[in-house]
């Protein structure tokens, strides 16, 4: 047989013998020997070959192997209208609860209208960046065009005025030039025939006064030429060129402002959005709220309220309608009846002989006369304390599958005590228990010798809550006695120190 935590058989055996002190009871008249010679007589049992179970007795309760937990999920303002009965056997869908949805029925009109104004106020915020975006365009258009129109004004004063202005200026330069050389050329040969007496004073003079007037026109055209190329030509240009780079300037500073503008109505817009789909993600929930009101069954079972699986001895208030629930509470559970497990604690001493997948049998108190097959499901990792009634006590809990019930009624938290089957010792001589005695490390038996009884040194090796095999000490056919014999029967014992 296979031991863990360091378990030792030989060690075990005192405690065994002084655990199971109180079944005497049942060394009368059978128990699981099944040796074919031999056996109890009374208050002596003859030694056979046969056979045993070595069982771990243990109690704990039933519980589901599968159950729903059912919560309360609203966030606030719950309060039970309509409730199921505890014990009810519910099938999918059914109603176990109702709770009172008055709030949350106002809260999701009121949400619902602040959805409505969210979304009429984004379409005022995309309306309004429609509109944004066309001013947008139509001005810089407007801007684009004086730029354009700017252009154009500085390329037709450049390729056309000047050109048109330096011309009639040279022409003029020209023209006054020649007219002041044909009347300079006239007035020295007036000077000439003065002289000789051939032209009056007077039209001398006329020739000397149209030469001066020619003279001063010519000086005055050589004067504009200079005045437009040193002046007027420049101060044009800078106006020009000035106007087209305002026209750019103020494009530019359109462009910024527009933008902004735009920027604006585009952040307004995700305000909006924001702001509906906040309120859209508030109606969504607040309508889940609503549907939460009402609880169904998410599986068949039998209903157990949470107040009625206190483990603790803790006061709590029961289930019932009117009452005021906090958020996530614990309501109730929905146990699987059909698959059902018992919940026993098995004392750290006796763990190790237990694993996953043994026979076991279990019988509730409720049915003391049903006995129901098992095999054990899960071992406990860590060991659990005894409480303050028991501070040095450890226990692992071990789980159950019962494999059928046979249609009992059985319900969650019953009562209920079991065995464990750990291994089936064959084929070794074997006496009760409660024939065996210890005593400074020595185990011995009483054994029928000479009309009486002697004490024999034996030495075990597995065993159980009723028998244990023998190594050496005994054969088949020897009789023990089951109790310590009186003084005038008792024929020798062990040497003194070994057993006396």
């Amino acid at each position: 047989m296979k031991m863990r935590r360091g378990l030792s058989t030989n060690g075990l055996v005192v405690s065994v013998i002084l655990a199971v002190g109180a079944g005497l009871w049942m060394l009368f008249g059978g128990g699981e020997n099944t040796g074919s010679k031999g056996g109890f007589s009374g208050e002596l049992y003859e030694v056979v070959v046969g056979s045993f179970d070595i069982k771990v007795p243990t109690s704990g309760e039933l519980a589901a192997e599968n159950q729903i937990s059912i919560h309360n999920h609203l966030e606030s303002g719950a309060t039970i209208i309509e409730l199921v009965g505890e014990g009810t056997h519910v099938q999918v869908g059914d109603v176990l609860l109702r709770l009172n949805d008055e709030k949350i029925r106002d809260d999701i009109r009121n949400s619902e209208l602040n959805v409505t104004a969210a979304t009429n106020n984004l379409q005022s915020a995309r309306s309004s960046l429609s509109i944004s975006e066309k001013k947008r365009d139509s001005e810089l258009a407007v801007k684009q065009l004086a730029i354009d129109l700017a252009t154009l004004a500085l390329r037709a004063w450049q390729d056309g005025e000047v050109v048109a202005r330096r011309q009639d200026l040279a022409l003029a330069v020209q023209t006054a030039d020649k007219n002041y050389q044909r009347l300079l050329k006239k007035y020295e040969s007036s000077v000439e025939l003065y002289k000789q007496e051939f032209l009056s004073k007077d039209e001398l003079d006329q020739d000397e006064i149209a030469l001066l007037n020619a003279e001063a026109t010519l000086k005055k055209a050589r004067l504009d030429v200079d005045v437009y190329e040193n002046y007027t030509h420049l101060q044009n240009k800078q106006k020009k060129e000035s106007d087209l780079q305002q026209a750019v300037d103020e494009h530019e500073r359109a462009v910024d402002r527009l933008a902004s503008e735009i920027t604006s109505s585009q952040s307004n817009i995700n305000a909006k959005e924001n702001q509906l789909l906040s309120h859209q993600e508030k109606l969504e929930k607040q309508q889940e709220q609503l549907e939460k009101c009402v609880v169904l069954s998410p599986a068949g079972g039998m209903v157990v309220y949470s107040s009625s699986m206190n483990r603790r001895g803790e006061e709590k208030e029961t289930l019932a309608v009117g009452k005021n629930l906090y958020r996530n509470e614990l309501l109730m559970t929905i146990p699987d009846t059909s698959n059902m497990i018992a919940s026993v604690k098995v004392n750290e001493a006796l763990s190790g002989l237990i694993e996953v997948g043994q026979r076991a049998t279990v019988i509730c108190d409720a049915f003391p006369d049903h006995t129901y097959g098992g095999e054990v499901l899960s071992v406990g990792v860590l060991a659990e304390g005894g409480g303050w009634r028991d501070p040095n006590r450890r226990d692992y809990t071990v789980e159950i599958k019962l494999i059928d019930t046979f249609g009992t009624p059985l319900k969650p938290s019953m009562r209920c005590s079991a065995e464990i089957f750990v291994a089936t010792i064959s084929d070794t001589l074997i006496v009760p228990i409660h024939s065996i005695h210890r005593d400074a490390g020595v185990v011995w038996v009483w054994v029928q010798r000479d009309g009486g009884f002697s004490q024999q040194e034996i030495t075990i090796g597995q065993f159980s809550d009723l028998f244990a095999s023998i190594s050496s000490g005994l054969v088949a056919g020897d009789v023990v006695l089951l109790r310590e014999p009186t003084p005038g029967q008792v024929v020798s014992r062990l040497p003194r120190g070994n057993g006396d």
